[in-house]
């Protein structure tokens, strides 16, 4: 299967839309696939392992040929594949839990981050030292296909924001009922919102209402008043 296959199949599920509303990491993308993250009914995103690796691979996590093989491998071995699924889905809300608690200035549970830890030293054995742009990164070695790899991408970038700067700028979504994860970009750390055309909009429509509310009800008391006068 191409790549252009699987960005096609992913931007066609609801967890497409961490390609059109990016967190700014790899890490926070995968959170944000989470049951429930933008979904009132709670369904998962990522129903099952193939949605995983096209998911995964959409994303730019995974080059085609490497997707091609661990997909190979995952029919072979499908009872594997999904147990490799579900220790997604447990990272995934491990993660969560890290992050948001960063978000409220919060120490993560240590459960969670050990979550992590296991994680990371699992997929340390398909991870190897490359050299790009001028410097050293551990990344997915290419030429591994077993899905037990799948989740190494995943962990090097929780890894790399845990340990960066930009963890400062980790934000959750405005809206009480949204969980979009993100980066704030801004110069001036102002960013409210998963974006400006969903909860944001939303927000002003409310914003908008409740003044005109306050208006009509003033008026009404001031009316009133003039009448009894």
């Amino acid at each position: 299967m191409s790549p252009a296959g699987a960005l096609q199949r992913t931007r066609s599920k609801p967890c497409g839309e961490t390609l059109r509303c990016p967190g700014g990491a790899l890490c926070l993308d995968f959170c944000n696939t989470g049951q429930g993250a933008r979904d009132a009914h709670g369904s998962e995103w990522l129903a099952g392992f193939a949605d995983l690796l096209d998911w995964l691979e959409a994303e730019g996590a995974l080059g085609a040929d490497q997707a091609k093989r661990i997909r190979e491998a995952a029919r072979a071995a499908p009872e594997r594949a999904r147990a490799l699924w579900s220790r997604a889905l447990e990272l995934r809300e491990a993660l969560r839990r890290v992050f948001e608690a960063r978000v409220r200035g919060e120490a993560p549970p240590r459960e969670a981050l050990a979550r992590l830890e296991a994680e990371h030293a699992l997929g340390a054995a398909f991870a190897r030292l490359a050299w790009r742009h001028g410097q050293g990164r551990w990344e997915l070695d290419a030429s591994v296909g077993a899905p037990d790899a799948l989740l190494q991408p995943i962990v090097q970038s929780a890894l790399e924001l845990l340990t960066a700067e930009s963890l400062a700028r980790v934000r959750r979504c405005g809206n009480p009922t949204c969980l979009w994860l993100f980066i704030d970009a801004t110069r001036n750390r102002s960013r409210r919102w998963c974006e400006m055309a969903s909860c944001g909009n939303v927000f002003k429509v409310r914003r908008h209402r409740e003044r005109a509310r306050k208006g009509s009800a003033s008026r009404r008391r001031a009316l009133r008043a003039a009448r009894k006068a």
